[in-house]
């Protein structure tokens, strides 16, 4: 009850029983004196309600105004009140094995740490996105290029999502597959396509999409990475790559369903590149191409030297359970061969190409997407229910120009690469998957000779446990 009633109930009670007593004494003046009386505490607790609500505004407005804490699936964060300033902390653990089956494989079968992923992303006055995502899994390490420990570093300016500027170190929008988070793609190891487009580059590029999401496209200035290569720095040369990609959802926004999921692209980079050339392994990760390399005398060594171009045709479909994933991937480039002493130069341009197409079904009936899946009903004993699992299958190929053969190539190179595989993802919840992959790749052009990868097929089992947030 108020207590401003409450004060003027028993003050009324107070006057009822003072004019009871006022008439039995006959006096008017204490009846005055009490009505003076009662104004004076009506007052008073006047002033005490409105104590209480300016003491409650001060609270309400404190709370308002306080820094605000999440955590959660998605991570853990801090915001100031009016979400101006944000910083959100992830991670993710990959945990893999690999298993190999055969006679002389020239790799030992291993566990390891494929990535150990702290990120640090949020938000500058509202409109200034940053992200800086570290790396500390197996074989990355402080180089002098620091390439490999600093995965992202950048800031993206977005007053309008249609125009969008982003500058820094980040993944060169040219491939989808390596364009997909790499805690969502389907299988442990990306595909062939994925190893002729750049990886992550420092440079400056717009971006943004239109037509309420039904287009998007990026486009940018970068210093220039190997195909499969990521950089900090352009240390090989002067030049810079130009790079681009437009994605089209044309039914993003119909009320078709089973055409809602399509979607289709094209991307690509042009530049000039020199310096040493990345080689191609296959999905159990072993090195089946190379290019020569040496120094000193009777060496020869193969590098870039002049253009550089890509292309890269895209494409996804999803529908359901369902998706399907395919991509196209062409790589042309000028390199070089220097033989020592004296035996002179030689150049070759060189086209390189790789293909992929993966399908993907989840069995416990989630909808598909290329951002991800998240179970409807995470893994609980108590409730009786399992999680989200997930059947794939994947067919690609990757094939070497022939002219690299023999001179430009190693000895124990393989000019083609044919690859087929199966696997099973369990998403236990958002946050724990675990995975199983056999692949089978064989070899067209490759050395036959005891101890070389391509002497014989790879049969490969991929586990992975993978933890994000």
């Amino acid at each position: 009850m108020n207590i401003h009633k409450v004060w003027l109930g028993a003050a009324v009670v107070q006057l009822s029983l003072g004019s009871v007593f006022a008439q039995s004494q006959g006096s008017s003046d204490d009846i005055n004196t009490l009505k003076k009386q009662i104004q004076e505490l009506d007052q008073k607790v006047r002033i005490l309600e409105r104590n209480r609500e300016v003491e409650g505004e001060a609270v309400q407005s404190k709370k308002a105004d306080s820094p605000k804490l999440s955590a959660g699936a998605d991570g853990f964060g801090f915001s100031s009140a009016d979400t101006n300033f944000v910083l959100k902390l992830h991670g993710a653990v990959q945990v893999d094995g690999r298993f190999y089956q055969g006679d002389h494989i020239p790799v030992n079968d291993t566990f390891l740490l494929r990535r150990v992923r702290p990120t640090f992303e949020g938000t500058l006055f509202q409109h200034y996105d940053y992200r800086i995502m570290l790396d500390f899994g197996a074989g990355n390490t402080a180089a002098t290029g620091n390439n490999s420990l600093v995965q992202d570093a950048y800031l993206n300016i977005h007053y309008w999502p249609e125009f969008q500027i982003q500058l820094g170190k980040f993944k060169t929008p040219v491939g989808l597959e390596r364009l997909q988070s790499d805690v969502d793609y389907t299988f442990t190891e990306r595909g062939y396509p994925t190893q002729l487009v750049p990886n992550r580059d420092v440079g400056v590029q717009i971006h943004g999409e239109l037509f309420d999401g039904i287009l998007g496209y990026q486009a940018g200035i970068f210093n220039g990475v190997q195909d499969g290569g990521s950089g900090d720095q352009d240390i090989s040369d002067d030049h810079k790559d130009v790079a681009g990609r437009i994605f089209l959802r044309p039914f993003k926004n119909v009320n078709v369903e089973p055409l809602r999921g399509l979607g289709f692209g094209v991307a690509g980079t042009y530049g000039n590149q020199a310096g040493p050339l990345r080689g191609f392994t296959t999905p159990g990760q072993q090195n089946f191409f190379g290019y020569r390399t040496g120094s000193g005398n009777a060496s020869t060594n193969v590098t870039a030297d002049g253009l550089h171009w890509r292309l890269v045709p895209q494409a996804y479909y999803y529908w359901g359970p369902l998706g399907i994933f395919g991509e196209y991937a062409l790589s042309s480039q000028q390199i070089r061969r220097d033989t020592a002493p004296a035996a002179g130069t030689t150049r070759l341009n060189v086209d390189n190409t790789a293909w992929e197409v993966t399908v993907s079904y989840i069995l416990t009936g989630e909808e598909n997407s290329w951002k991800g899946i998240r179970p409807r009903n995470p893994l609980s004993f108590a409730s009786h229910t399992w999680g989200a699992l997930e059947v794939v299958g994947r067919v690609e190929e990757l094939k070497l120009d022939a002219g690299l053969f023999p001179l430009y190539a190693t000895s124990s190179s393989a000019r083609r690469a044919f690859s087929y595989g199966a696997g099973l993802n369990w998403y236990l919840n958002k946050s724990i998957k675990l995975s199983a992959d056999y692949e089978h790749t064989d070899f067209s052009g490759g050395s036959k000779a005891r101890g070389n990868v391509t002497a014989q097929d790879e049969h490969v089992i991929l586990t992975r446990a993978q933890v994000s947030f």
